[in-house]
């Protein structure tokens, strides 16, 4: 109990030196407030001083702060052997928090490294002494291979055998430590410099990209950005790496080298000069110690490592008692000139942070002589700085006497001009001093855990974003998923459009069509010649309000990418050599084509960045939507091709501009379809009875343009007054409004104008509610083909009501009533085959392709492709689509005289680019399904018979070419 209360009553009497020991070695929270602190001297005779230096220890091990005791009896016979013992005692377990790395010296490691093979050399060829470890004999076997090299390649066979080992040691940059427990936390150390950052700006790049670009940009973001961390982590495990840092020792004067890197100064270091071998010796210790205090500054520097930030004490270096002849007095006198040397010339960029605290009897001599100079004083004069030194110069010397003077001010106002603390532990306080200085913790921002939380959080933050995108984006290339499920967006026929909102596959109608397309499209790529883009603008997703499958309606864009297959394949088989080929691109505007302005953007935006684009075809339907759209990629000045667009005002400008020069559409006009419909019901050519009164359903949606204009045109072009309007909003206004026209009076002709949505509502209440006999009678437009295609079985089976429609196109018109002699157009010929080709075989549901549809496509796509190939060898340069427009726009030629649909050649832009003579086809489904027309008014072929009844306006029409 005596000796704890003689330990309690010298800590009590050291509170002040535990106070000042505290200050000294606690690490200001603030890089500017961090300054290079002075020697502590403990003066006292050498049992007092032990006695004060292990109570320092123990308080620095207490709290597992760096500290190195190097007693009187430690084995240090020179100054690499304190530095040996400090870099030991620093990187102990002791000597660190839990879970932080450990004080890493690779500079001092190499430094030794280089000194014991000096020592080896300088040695000569003796033997590695008994008990030596692996290390030295390995150093020993080093030595004995540099210095007898293979014959007749001496220096070379030196510099590649040295700089073997030396990347073997770079490499091995978790092996500073060597027998010291702990490498895990230092492998977690080493990963934290990258990891945690890398991925956390990884994961904030992926994630803008994704919200600011798209998700295939984001995906490529992430993938270079993780390949740069793996690359950075691996590579820093390389020897070249490891070598790099290295580079430090070829900007230290203290030992010479040649201008081979640091290959070069390793070399000057193991042959040391064959004059001054002391001096040199002198000039390595200097570069240890440089070594050890440029580690200890990497180790404490406030950069992006965490663990640099998390260090609160300053490393501390105890020298228990010094005596003349001890090792540690030339390491204070080596350190203050590191220290001087690097502050003159400006070449350290901060301040090393290790804190000296030396015993020292006040009346111990600096040398031999016990009346000489006292050793005090020895230690005082290596740490102060004189401005000018009180020795005169010769007049020669005096040129350096402004520069010497300058450089010694800047040292003094850096350094100080005397750093050192005397401390007398004998004398008694005399009276109670207050608690030592708190310990101050470490801070919370600077656990070891921080960097992992905040890039789990970041990245978890940005994979949210990021999954947010994915569900945006239904592919990570131009195909975003809408506010509604719809995937829209453009395509080679790469993705597969009719996913719902999980990603699953719901639909796969399309998928063999679209396949067609990608792989029509690889051959055009992989062929290497030059080719035309034509992009398709339809809707390509059935509503997903719609649940039944089998009423999707998807029958007409199924047709007409079926048509653009068939035209694409024809053309580029072909092509022979250096003929142009076509390629198609697929762009879903989404059902009703709500989409079809975002769209139309995503075309123009791929049109300025891909100049082989030289038109798009597709509008099949005419809507609000569909307008803004056309509008908007005129600006583009790209030709455009209408499919089935029928609206009157279809690319009609503001104010007085006209029709858009650029849209030129296929269709007939709803006008000119109305006017043909309404005579042949009023001759009796519908039903064979004439029709006196009609009721005409129609959308009224504002956005649906068509619908509300194709019945205008019809009551116009009907009997003036007998024409009973009724428009609808949702399919329960429709039956409810069909229903009161049955149980009211059943009219001679329901003409529908409305849209094939709700065309299965309609029939259904047809034959509910109205009579038998006479059986309605059902005239329809185009529109309604897409419906038929899928149910034409159905629709005869039934017999309830006879329907009739005017299709774009018909494979029955082409029979001799109506073509003559002339030739079957080669599409129908294709069809069937390649309906087997792009549809699937075991569909019960009896659903397919609208052929009218192909046909009309196959048209745009063929007249866009010969054109494009003709205007390619006229002007022997790949075509623009300027120079298309300027093809299209020649009203005097036909620019497809035999199309699937008709003969083309477009009338002048005051018409809006009117086909000339369009056919208006009428047709009737028969009771076995079939489809048949008995009206033809146009011109179906360049010459053929006549015998359709057409309006007075286009009487002729029908009948052969004069």
């Amino acid at each position: 109990m005596a000796g704890d209360g003689d330990r309690i009553l010298s800590e009590d009497r050291l509170r002040g030196v535990l106070d000042l020991f505290e200050r000294l070695r606690e690490r200001p929270a603030w890089r500017w407030r961090e300054r290079l602190r002075p020697l502590l001297l403990l003066l006292g005779p050498e049992r007092a001083a032990s006695h004060a230096a292990e109570m320092l220890k123990s308080r620095c091990e207490d709290e597992r702060a760096p500290v190195s005791h190097i007693a009187a009896d430690t084995p240090a016979s020179d100054v690499a052997g304190v530095l040996r013992e400090a870099k030991r005692e620093l990187s102990q377990p002791s000597s660190r928090a839990r879970g932080e790395p450990a004080l890493r010296f690779p500079l001092l490691e190499m430094a030794l490294w280089l000194r014991d093979l000096r020592e080896i050399r300088l040695a000569g060829d003796r033997p590695p002494p008994r008990g030596a470890s692996s290390s030295e004999r390995e150093n020993h076997l080093l030595v004995r291979r540099l210095t007898h090299p293979p014959v007749g390649d001496n220096e070379n066979a030196r510099r590649r055998e040295l700089n073997r080992v030396i990347r073997r040691r770079g490499r091995d940059v978790l092996r500073d430590l060597e027998e010291v427990p702990g490498r895990r936390a230092t492998f977690l150390s080493f990963l934290e410099q990258i990891a945690p950052i890398g991925i956390a700006v990884v994961a904030l790049i992926s994630a803008g990209t994704a919200a600011a670009l798209d998700l295939a940009s984001a995906v490529f973001a992430a993938v270079i950005g993780l390949a740069f961390v793996t690359v950075q982590i691996v590579a820093r495990t390389r020897g070249w790496y490891g070598v790099r840092r290295f580079g430090w020792f070829l900007r230290q004067p203290y030992v010479d080298r040649d201008s081979t890197g640091f290959l070069g100064f390793a070399l000057g270091v193991f042959d040391p000069r064959p004059v001054e071998p002391d001096d040199h010796g002198e000039q390595l210790d200097l570069l240890l110690v440089a070594a050890f205090l440029e580690d200890l500054r990497r180790n404490y520097r406030r950069d992006y490592r965490r663990a640099a930030w998390a260090r609160v004490r300053y490393p501390v270096l105890i020298f228990e008692h010094l005596s003349a002849g001890h090792p540690g007095v030339a390491f204070v006198e080596l350190a203050e000139r590191v220290r001087a040397d690097g502050q003159a010339s400006g070449r350290l960029p901060g301040f090393d942070p290790l804190i000296v605290v030396a015993g020292v009897d006040p009346d111990a001599p600096a040398g031999a002589d016990p009346s000489g100079p006292r050793l005090l004083e020895r230690l005082a004069r290596a740490v102060r700085v004189d401005v000018a030194s009180d020795e005169p110069q010769s007049v020669i010397a005096a040129r350096g006497l402004w520069d010497r003077y300058t450089r010694e001010q800047r040292r003094l106002g850096a350094l100080g001009s005397r750093r050192e603390l005397r401390v007398d532990i004998t004398r008694d306080p005399g009276g109670d001093l207050p608690p030592v200085r708190p310990v101050r913790r470490r801070p919370r921002l600077a656990h070891p855990a921080l960097p992992w939380i905040a890039m789990v959080a970041v990245a978890a933050a940005s994979v949210s974003v990021i999954s947010v995108q994915v569900e945006r984006y239904c592919s990570p290339f131009d195909i975003r998923r809408m506010e509604n499920g719809e995937c829209v967006g453009i395509t080679d026929g790469s993705y597969r459009f009719g996913k719902d909102s999980g990603g699953r596959n719901n639909d796969n109608r399309l998928n063999k069509v679209l396949h067609q397309i990608e792989s029509l499209n690889d051959h055009v790529m992989e062929s290497g010649t030059r080719y035309a883009t034509v992009v398709y603008l339809g809707p390509v997703t059935a509503d997903p309000a719609i649940k039944n499958k089998r009423i999707d309606l998807l029958a007409g864009v199924q047709g007409e990418l079926i048509g653009l297959a068939m035209a694409q394949k024809r053309f580029n088989d072909a092509a022979e050599g250096d003929d142009l080929r076509l390629r198609v691109l697929v762009a879903n505007a989404g059902a009703k084509f709500r989409y079809a302005e975002d769209v139309a953007e995503q075309i123009r935006a791929r049109a300025l960045k891909d100049r082989t684009i030289v038109a798009v075809i597709g509008f099949e339907q005419s809507r609000r939507q569909t307008q803004q759209a056309i509008k908007l990629l005129a600006k583009s000045a790209l030709p455009l091709i209408g499919t089935a667009n029928s609206f009157d005002g279809t690319a009609l400008l503001e104010g007085d501009a006209g029709y858009s020069p650029y849209y030129f559409r296929l269709a007939s006009p709803n006008a000119r379809t109305a006017r043909h419909a309404a005579y042949w019901a009023r001759r009796g050519d519908v039903g064979g009875r004439k029709a006196d009164d009609a009721v005409v359903i129609y959308d009224g949606d504002e956005d649906d343009v068509y619908s509300a204009n194709l019945a205008a045109d019809f009551q116009r072009s009907f009997r003036p007054g007998k024409a009973l309007m009724r428009p609808y909003r949702d399919p329960g206004e429709l039956n409810k409004s069909v229903r009161e026209v049955c149980q009211k009076r059943q009219p001679d002709l329901f003409y529908y104008a409305g849209r094939s949505d709700e065309f299965r509502s309609f029939i259904n209440v047809l034959e509910l509610f109205c009579p038998k006999e006479p059986k309605p009678l059902v005239l329809a437009d185009d529109e309604i083909a897409k419906y038929v295609s899928d149910n034409a079985g159905e629709l005869g089976r039934r017999g309830t009501f006879d329907l009739y429609f005017t299709p774009l196109a018909a494979r029955e018109a082409w029979t001799r009533r109506w073509i003559g002699d002339q030739p079957l157009q080669p599409f129908y010929s294709d069809y069937d085959p390649a309906l087997k080709e792009m549809t699937d075989d075991d569909d019960a549901s009896g659903q397919r392709p609208s052929i009218t549809r192909a046909a009309v496509s196959y048209d745009a796509a063929t007249l866009l492709a010969t054109v494009a190939s003709r205007v390619y060898w006229q002007e022997r340069a790949l075509p623009s689509a300027g120079s298309v427009f300027a093809a299209l726009n020649d009203p005097d030629h036909d620019v497809l005289p035999k199309g699937a649909s008709g003969a083309l050649r477009f009338g002048p832009r005051s018409g809006g680019h009117q086909v000339v003579d369009r056919p208006v086809i009428l047709a009737t489904i028969q009771r076995d399904g079939t489809t048949q027309v008995t009206q033809v008014c146009g011109r179906l072929v360049p010459g053929g018979p006549g015998g359709a009844d057409c309006p007075p306006e286009d009487e002729g029409a029908g009948a052969p070419e004069k």
